[in-house]
């Protein structure tokens, strides 16, 4: 089927990206289950299950045997019943849910995207954007896509502030929408961890990247922090200490955001040491949440400019430069899957950036929304 084709087998779609199928399953008051092949098959089965219990809750078996004599026959059979859902996600020390814990997302009737714990009588059992445990009936099943992109901050986290007003959530939005449509039209699926002005919990987008196990998940950011002005833009991608995928990846997006940034001619804030990098945390694994929890995934936290210099920032609420970066997403993510281009901008000893920690990624003080609708 040709990318971006459907595939309708008893009201579920099946849909194709440019790099591997995902599946749109949707239910209405009872659950519907299906099943989508990320081989060969585009087979989707009604009534199969879709969602393997993602926290091993155990199960109960009973068995007994079969025995034949010249005399008599006696058979007796072996079934294996699942056991009771989970009553709470499992959480660390800090009362943070662990990430890992699920398989694919749901988006309810509300339009949130949930992880899916596992699938019960009555519906979707999920991970609430505040991490907690909700059963929600109706929906929008998605085992996999191609991109998970997530526009940092958001409700009640707006980021950083640009001098004339712009909040970095609201901007962060902006270009992430623009990403996912040039993106789609390049043939690539792509859900975004938030899609409105609210907040989501760093554990909780972690959490849906790891659910569609993408290509890449990709968490977009305009920075601040610096008035150092500078003759050059002061783009900064940061990638996964362990993961050599994800700094050949933040290196081909620092390069085409610099080519993108370059022809449009400003006065740029940057630090000396601008470009791609890594920054550790005081035990040596990845600082920024984005990139630490959701580890079995290729990820790269992208800071395209500076929202707190005047030029910068009225150049980056301009819809042809918002554009610009959007296409520089989609050229980094095609040479990436397409050629073995290993990028540039590598910072071999990067400023030391501290470890102050910002809280974001924590469930507390969490109001979860109407998931039901």
């Amino acid at each position: 089927m040709e990318p971006g084709g459907v595939t309708t087998l008893g009201g579920t779609e099946c849909k194709r990206g440019g790099v591997r199928p995902f599946c749109a399953v949707f239910v209405f008051c009872a659950l519907v289950a299906a099943s989508c092949g990320t081989g060969s098959s585009d087979v989707l089965t009604a009534g199969a299950e879709t969602v393997p219990a993602a926290v091993d809750v155990g199960s109960v078996t009973s068995s007994s045997t079969t025995t034949t004599t010249s005399a008599s026959t006696t058979t007796s059979t072996t079934t294996t019943t699942p056991a009771p859902p989970p009553s709470d996600l499992v959480r660390g020390d800090d009362g943070v849910p662990l990430n890992g814990q699920t398989a694919g997302v749901l988006r309810t009737p509300t339009g949130w995207l949930v992880p899916v714990v596992q699938t019960v009588d009555d519906g979707w059992l999920v991970w609430t954007p505040c991490g907690r445990l909700d059963t929600v009936a109706a929906g929008e099943y998605f085992d996999q896509v191609d991109f998970v992109l997530d526009p940092g901050h958001g409700g009640s986290e707006p980021g950083a502030l640009g001098p004339a007003g712009t909040r970095e959530a609201d901007l962060n939005l902006a270009v992430t929408k623009r990403a996912q449509v040039a993106l789609e039209a390049a043939g690539y699926s792509v859900l975004l961890t938030r899609d409105t002005d609210v907040r989501v919990p760093i554990v909780t987008r972690a959490e849906l990247a790891l659910a569609l196990d993408p290509v890449a998940f990709l968490s977009i950011h305009h920075n601040a922090g610096t008035d150092a002005v500078s003759s050059t833009p002061g783009t900064e991608m940061y990638f996964q200490l362990a993961s050599a995928d994800s700094r050949r990846l933040a290196g081909l997006l620092y390069e085409e955001t610099r080519a993108a940034l370059d022809l449009l001619g400003s006065s740029w804030f940057a630090l000396d040491d601008a470009g791609t990098m890594p920054r550790p945390n005081r035990e040596g694994g990845d600082f920024y949440g984005v990139l630490r929890r959701p580890a079995a995934v290729t990820s790269v936290l992208v800071e395209f400019a500076y929202i707190t210099n005047p030029a910068e920032e009225a150049l980056l609420n301009r819809a042809d430069v918002q554009d610009a970066l959007a296409g520089a997403v989609v050229n980094a993510a095609t040479r990436f899957l397409e050629t073995s281009d290993p990028g540039a901008g590598y910072v071999d000893d990067p400023i030391f950036r501290g470890y102050a920690a910002t809280g974001a990624g924590r469930t507390n003080n969490c109001d979860d929304p109407d998931l039901h609708g």
